[in-house]
């Protein structure tokens, strides 16, 4: 089932039966509240559940003279049925009349349908009975003659009740000889004139508005302005488009628009902007009800009546049978759904045609806003030369209006009135839905004085409530004022405030907090009693609340009353709490969450460019190994197969001559050589085939064995250096950073090899280069190397 309008639930049928039949004494009550000193609220502050929409009297007018095409009639026809059956309020009446002219026994007039309750299923029906009428009955267009039926129709409403005539016609006013206006041709249109001047006096005397519509191209137009402004006054706000007025269409097609307009206007009613598709098949139209709309009717017209239609309501929910909604005119072109205290926001109106059947659809609301103003004073008995806060604050049926969305275009104004004192009081809008002004009684006025707060709205009907108090002299006996902290709580929270007293007749008094708030929503009032006596203090009170209180908003009135003075008003507000669930985890902790996930992308990523950066450090990179001998390069050495490896295999191959690095691709147990990186660059780490390692420093020969060294060189590092001309400059791989490798220490082997130029070696794996010169070897003093790896024969 529908829950009509969200945030604020129905009351019970039973509780809705009770309330009609007490109407009466509920306006007993506010008699009484309205009392000076009385202890009791005027109004409640959760809503008044007897407002409702006001009903109206009203009938249509409807041409039938022989201008009309079929098509024609057939939109006035559409359009007189959602006047009918569209209208807001069931207690409404409605009446349907054709008009013509007259001929012979025929009358201008044919009262299709007497004045009716528009909750008759028989409206349903009337505009079925208009038709087009023929030379014989009379086909030209009396309008004076529809006026003064339709007035007369009107006589029996109630007296207070709205009034008001709607027309449609395709043409000027017009007559024949013998149609009621004499035989004179000539004379016709100056009796039709004055015929229509006394039918607009009939309407203004009996309070009847008239809003006329022609369409087509033989309107006079002036004529129907005329009619407009001759009958009474509007009803509602002094808005100029609350002003009775004539529409002019171009043709017949604009006609259930127009008339639909007019008919919101008339009745102190908003109009939504209407949505139109052609179907062949099926399709959506929407309409959007506003957050202040209390009773809403979307009218759906068709161009053909077998298109079927389904309403859904803002959260989906099929609304069609929803308590709170009637719907009518199924099976005919003119559909409506009218709906008490709808949710607020976009309806949409599913469309589905059968095979073979197509055309043009459009769907519109009528919507009015059922509110009431109650206005505050504070303090509630004043005398002359105080300063007084005057506040007004809006109910619908269910709750005060604290929505800004809902009370946009709402305006509010304040007005004193007394014994020598008119005035009007600008008030501006506050929170929570309050329009209040600060004034100060003009010292000297005496006797009853009354404040007024009046409210106009587009689709709200104007609404003006008073309060009278009799002015006191001089400062009352005790003077009290109210101050709040924050009122958003979460359930079972509270909501502190402060009274501020002042006793000015010296005796003592008992200050006491009375707050009215629905009975769902637990309060309990906390330190809101204390005796005082001279002078002036204040004491603190507490708001406490369930912890089954609803989330939303909850509005209440709460007092001060002096419980030894007959618990006479001392202080006199309104509050709303706004109640909010209670953080949840992600509310509480989202940012120390996405703080904890960036701090630990940060540490990934720093570790991540740590182990990358030590990663690339120990890769073995563009070495060059060396064998020496005496602390010279022999001319023998070799590079690793793949300089992004972590490791370098070579096996020392000394059958030939001279010796050979052989760079391997892997590890070969038992013959391989492994050079890896240590932690500092210009260091390797080499471990021997039996497992035995050596530590070897860049620029200083280890000897491998007897008589042959193992030294190595660095491109990387030499590369860097020879940036900056030198040493110093920084490894990119260097675990060092920008401070580069360690010195070297000094080379015992000499100068000579470190850094220089070395010619390739022919007998190396990349074999290029110049023979060497046998028997001068790098090791040789003044004669043949006498050791097995020299280039000469050896010694004796």
């Amino acid at each position: 089932m529908l829950p009509v309008r969200r945030g604020a639930p129905r009351p019970a049928p039973s509780t809705r039966r009770a309330r009609r039949p007490v109407a009466a004494l509920g306006l007993a009550g506010l008699a009484l509240a309205l009392l000076p000193g009385a202890a009791r609220a005027a109004d409640p502050p959760a809503g008044d559940a007897n407002l409702k929409v006001q009903p109206i009297s009203y009938v249509v007018l409807v041409d039938e003279s022989g201008s009309l095409s079929v098509p024609d009639l057939d939109r006035e026809k559409d359009a007189a049925a959602l006047a009918a059956i569209g209208e807001l309020s069931p207690d409404s009446r409605v009446g349907m009349v054709g008009f013509g002219s007259g001929a012979g026994a025929t009358s201008a007039v044919d009262v299709v349908c007497p004045m009716t309750a528009v909750a008759d299923p028989a409206v349903a029906g009337c505009a079925g009975r208009l038709h087009k009428r023929t030379d014989r009955e009379g086909n030209n267009t009396d309008i004076p003659a529809a006026i003064r039926q339709g007035v007369s129709m009107l006589r029996s409403a109630p007296a207070q009740q709205p009034k008001v005539l709607f027309i449609t016609t395709d043409g000027a006013m017009e007559a024949q000889p013998g149609e009621g206006y004499g035989n004179d041709a000539a004379r016709i249109p100056g009796e039709l004139d004055k015929a229509l001047t006394g039918a607009l006096a009939e309407a203004r005397a009996a309070g009847v508005q008239i809003w006329p519509l022609g369409f087509g191209g033989a309107i006079n137009a002036e004529q129907l302005s005329r009619i407009a402004g001759g009958g009474a006054p509007s009803t509602c706000s002094q808005r100029p488009e609350d002003k009775p007025a004539a529409a002019t269409a171009k043709d017949s097609g604009e006609v259930v628009q127009f008339l639909r307009k007019a008919f919101g206007s008339a009745r102190c009613a908003g109009v939504t902007q209407t949505d139109s598709t052609d179907v062949d098949g099926e399709a959506d139209l929407h309409v959007t009800i506003p957050a202040i709309a209390t009773d809403v009717v979307i009218q759906v017209h068709k161009a053909d009546e077998r298109i079927e239609t389904t309403f859904f309501d803002p959260d989906g929910r099929q609304a069609d049978t929803a308590p709170g909604t009637e719907r009518r005119g199924q099976g005919s072109r003119t559909e409506t759904l009218r709906i008490t205290d709808p949710a607020a926001g976009g309806w949409r109106i599913h469309l589905k045609a059968p095979a073979g059947v197509s055309g043009p659809v459009s769907a519109a609301a009528v919507w009015q806003g059922v509110v009431k103003s109650y206005v505050q004073l504070n303090p509630p008995q004043p005398s002359a030369g105080d300063s007084v806060r005057l506040s007004v604050f809006l109910q619908t049926r269910e709750k005060n209006l604290t929505d800004p969305g809902a009370l946009k275009g709402v305006v509010v104004s304040g007005h004193v009135d007394g014994n020598g004192l008119k005035a009007d009081i600008p008030l501006k809008a506050g929170d929570k839905g309050e329009f209040y002004s600060d004034y100060k009684i003009p010292s000297g006025t005496t006797g009853e004085v009354t404040f007024t707060g009046t409210v106009t709205a587009p689709g709200v009907a104007g609404t003006r409530e008073g309060r009278k108090v009799t002015l006191g002299r001089g400062p009352a006996p005790v003077g009290v004022e109210l101050k709040w902290g924050d009122t958003t709580i979460e359930p079972g929270g509270s909501v502190g405030g402060t009274v501020q007293w002042k006793v000015n007749d010296g005796r003592s008094h008992t200050l006491r907090v009375i707050a009215d708030f629905p009975a769902d929503v637990g309060l309990r009032i906390n330190g809101g009693e204390q005796k005082v006596s001279a002078g002036s203090d204040s004491f603190d009170f507490k708001l406490s609340f369930g912890d089954s209180i609803a989330k939303g908003d909850h509005t209440g009135r709460i007092r001060v009353v002096d419980a030894d003075d007959g618990d006479k008003v001392l202080a006199d507000t309104t509050r709303t709490i706004t109640v909010e669930p209670p953080p949840g985890f992600w509310d509480r902790y989202l940012w120390v969450v996405i703080g904890a996930v960036v701090l630990l992308l940060l540490v990934v990523g720093v570790l991540g460019y740590l182990a990358k950066r030590r990663g690339r450090a120990r890769r073995i990179g563009p070495i060059t190994l060396r064998l020496y001998r005496d602390g010279q390069p022999i001319g023998v050495e070799t590079r690793p197969l793949d300089e992004r490896a972590e490791a370098m295999w070579f096996r020392l191959d000394t059958a030939g001559f001279p010796p050979q690095l052989v760079p391997l691709y892997q590890h070969e147990p038992g013959s391989s050589w492994i050079v890896r990186r240590t932690a500092a660059t210009g260091t390797l780490d080499v471990e021997t085939p039996l497992g035995a390692h050596l530590h070897l420093d860049m620029g200083r020969p280890t000897e491998i064995e007897p008589g042959l060294a193992l030294g190595f060189g660095d491109d990387r590092v030499q590369a860097a250096g020879a940036s900056d001309g030198g040493a110093g400059a920084a490894d990119p791989y260097s675990p060092y950073g920008a401070g580069g490798p360690p010195t070297p220490p000094a080379r015992p082997y000499g100068d000579g090899a470190y850094g220089s130029d070395q010619p390739d070696n022919p007998y190396g794996p990349y074999g290029t280069g110049p023979a060497a010169d046998p028997g001068s070897g790098p090791g040789s003093g003044s004669g043949p190397d006498d050791t097995p790896f020299g280039y000469g024969p050896p010694r004796t």
